[in-house]
């Protein structure tokens, strides 16, 4: 979380700019017959968890435990729980530690083999939860999580059967806000000026990015304002993300805060550098040098001043939230070179510069999501509104006709039908 000190700093050689964390232990100790001695081809190892869970270990059985090779020296309750959690897949009368989802979603037992290696990422994040991600020799996804309780499977992609990703409900749909708060202030409690909504449908390959004015005003608990006001007075994100969810009855799950200090240390702890297509040119402003158009590849603060600029373009601060979106879709793209194996620590690197209410089985479901999507597919959209101002004379931005059908979209599965830019 904001505040946390001494954040796992491992870079990726290549786009994500992190080291998957990897097992080295050769057995599982959840059964007690013998593994095959060859292992996968291993990754660099280096653990984030430093006390094994010594609770997650699955309840009785009557089916034979599906034993699991990890290459290093992974915790054992990590194999226990994969192969436990195989059995119950493939085996109805065993009992292990599955999250219900994931079950219901296979409709029953599944064809699995008796015995698996795997290459096993874990990390720790800011909070002492954990998260992990597997991949079996068969080419299936596992993840993993640990809030406290000892670790669970909360989803799975098995590949090898044509099955669809099961990676909790589909479409999810998480609030992202970006504070004003500069290095050293608290971005909880300063104006949002990046608000957007972003929705992924793993099983359509396909999501959205909603951005939201700013400056739109709007009528809520405490009075009338623009919306970015709300996180003032000590209320935080939560009263945004109470507007969306229920004035506008928006199934979020929760939300993402950072500000400038962390957005730019995300970037530079996890993808260095960012390369995308700048749709215009975009003047010098008082505070740093303007842009060319076409594909540039971006420092982290060059990335920071692209994303805040709204001044001296066509459209202002919507345009502006449109080139968010860039951002958004220029980093997924880069996340997309890697495989599910970085996930965690790149999670970790996420909890440790940014604030959140979402709990390790919500990000690495959504960071798994992610990795599925069709970076085409995906919407970058601003909903519609007008300058005005109030009858005290305040500036702001009116919501037009044309938002609703959006917003009913994000309600509908979380996908747009068409996308447009300012």
């Amino acid at each position: 979380m904001v505040g946390q000190t001494s954040p796992i700093v491992r870079r990726y050689v290549g786009a994500l700019g992190v080291v998957a964390l990897v097992a080295t232990s050769c057995t599982s100790a959840a059964s007690s017959e013998t593994t095959t001695t060859t292992s996968l081809p291993m990754t660099t190892v280096a653990s984030t968890s430093t006390t094994p869970s010594t609770t997650s270990a699955p309840t009785t059985t009557e089916a034979p435990i599906i034993p699991i090779t990890v290459g290093g020296d992974l915790a054992d309750d990590v194999a226990g729980t994969l192969g436990a959690a195989l059995t119950t897949l493939r085996d109805a009368r065993a009992v292990g530690p599955v999250l219900d989802t994931v079950v219901e979603h296979h409709g029953g037992s599944v064809p699995l083999d008796d015995a698996y290696l795997a290459d096993v990422t874990t990390a720790e994040l800011a909070d002492g939860s954990r998260v992990g991600a597997a991949v079996l020799d068969s080419g299936d996804i596992v993840l993993l999580a640990d809030e406290g309780d000892g670790w669970r499977v909360v989803g799975t992609h098995l590949v090898s059967m044509g099955a669809e990703p099961s990676f909790g409900t589909s479409p999810r749909r998480v609030l992202v806000l970006g504070s004003d708060a500069r290095p050293g202030q608290n971005p909880l409690v300063f104006r949002m000026d990046s608000i957007h909504i972003l929705t992924a449908a793993p099983s359509e390959a396909s999501g959205a990015i909603l951005g939201y004015p700013r400056d739109a005003w709007i009528d809520s608990p405490y009075g009338n304002m623009r919306i970015n006001a709300l996180t003032s007075s000590g209320r935080g994100p939560d009263a945004i993300f109470e507007h969306f969810t229920e004035t506008w009855d928006l199934p979020l799950e929760g939300y993402i805060v950072t500000g400038f200090a962390g957005f730019e240390d995300l970037v530079a702890a996890t993808l260095g550098r960012i390369t995308l297509t700048i749709p215009i040119p975009i003047p010098t402003q008082e505070w740093f040098a303007g842009f060319s158009s076409g594909e540039q590849t971006l420092t982290p603060t060059r990335t920071l001043d692209f994303a805040r600029t709204r001044k001296l373009i066509p459209g202002g601060d919507f345009t502006r939230s449109f080139h968010q979106g860039i951002v958004m879709l220029a980093a997924l793209t880069m996340i997309q070179r890697g495989t599910v194996l970085d996930l965690p620590v790149l999670l970790a690197e996420l909890s440790e510069h940014t604030a959140t209410n979402l709990t390790a089985t919500d990000l690495i479901q959504l960071g798994a999501a992610a990795m599925e999507l069709d970076i085409g597919s995906i919407a970058n959209e601003v909903l519609p509104g007008s300058l005005g101002r109030t009858s005290g004379g305040a500036s702001v931005v009116f919501l037009t006709d044309g938002h609703e059908v959006i917003v009913e979209d994000v309600l509908d599965d979380g996908l747009r039908n068409d996308s447009a830019q300012p």
